[in-house]
């Protein structure tokens, strides 16, 4: 007997190891593009380097830890390649707190992380953990 996971899984196409990756390379970017904005304007404002750094590090780095909670379960670089992360179980868009735990172990893990996309249902440690899949629209 199939659970829901399951279910929910037959039920969308799963997106590629390939365009999962471009994906990840793409809020990568834009986190990189994040914390260069607010060093610069932290910079220009008159903000102390160690403070402008500390600030710059942090907004990136919740971009990055929480952006696949946005609308539709999807990042900019997951809205840009029309794929989307969701609950497993139900089937409803990624939350918050899914996304930090299914992005929280990204930095630590690297390359290891990424070989688990390539099982049957397609899911890092991190979507695992929470619950969820990345999906094509």
């Amino acid at each position: 007997m199939k659970n829901n996971s399951d279910c929910v899984i037959t039920a969308h196409k799963l997106a590629s190891p390939g365009r999962r990756y471009i994906g990840e390379l793409i809020d990568s970017l834009i986190s990189a593009i994040i914390f260069m904005f607010f060093l610069s304007l932290g910079n220009s404002i008159g903000l102390s380097q160690d403070i402008t750094g500390w600030l710059a590090s942090l907004i990136a780095a919740l971009y990055f830890l929480l952006s696949d909670g946005f609308p539709r379960g999807q990042s900019l670089g997951k809205k840009l390649l029309r794929i989307s992360v969701i609950d497993s179980v139900t089937g409803e868009s990624c939350s918050l707190k899914q996304s930090l735990f299914r992005n929280l172990l990204s930095p630590l893990l690297g390359i290891i992380d990424a070989f688990f996309i390539l099982g049957k249902k397609r899911q890092r440690i991190g979507d695992k953990l929470a619950k969820t899949v990345v999906i094509v629209h």
